[in-house]
């Protein structure tokens, strides 16, 4: 019965969070309703990354949307083959937005590892937040110090 009581304690004590803020970066609709973000530094990150590096960043993202969402003739004849093979094609390979997406997850991934993340900042994937924001967390301290 004494188990029961403890474990009854320890159900009800949340474990220590990380103290974490998050910042949202929104979506710049000055250029029409491509995904574009806003590249306005934050006050929260001042003092924790340089504005230099948080507007290529975020410049780098920006065309990396615009790539993925211009059309071309790649872009044409995808569609006409999807169209022909009732979008089977599409179980055996990604469309160019696909893979920009995938690139664009890379680069999130190479600049936290490189830049963000060592000054206790994280950048999440904005496909993960339905590319409404692009959030960025920021840690008490730096993370794995």
């Amino acid at each position: 019965m004494a188990e029961a009581h403890r474990m009854d304690d320890m159900a009800r004590t949340p474990p220590a969070a990380p103290n974490i803020q998050k910042v949202f970066i929104q979506r710049d609709f000055s250029e029409g309703t491509g995904c574009k973000f806003q590249t306005k530094f934050p006050p929260e990150l001042e003092g924790r990354i340089e504005r230099t590096a948080f507007e290529a960043t975020i410049n780098r993202i920006n065309e990396l949307f615009g790539e993925a969402e211009r059309v071309g003739g790649a872009t044409y004849c995808e569609g006409c083959m999807g169209c022909l093979t009732a979008y089977l094609i599409y179980l055996c390979i990604d469309t160019h937005y696909e893979k920009v997406l995938k690139r664009i997850a890379r680069y999130i991934q190479e600049q936290n590892e490189n830049i963000y993340i060592p000054r206790g900042l994280q950048l999440v994937d904005p496909i993960e937040r339905g590319l409404r924001v692009l959030e960025i967390v920021i840690y008490d301290s730096p993370v794995g110090r």
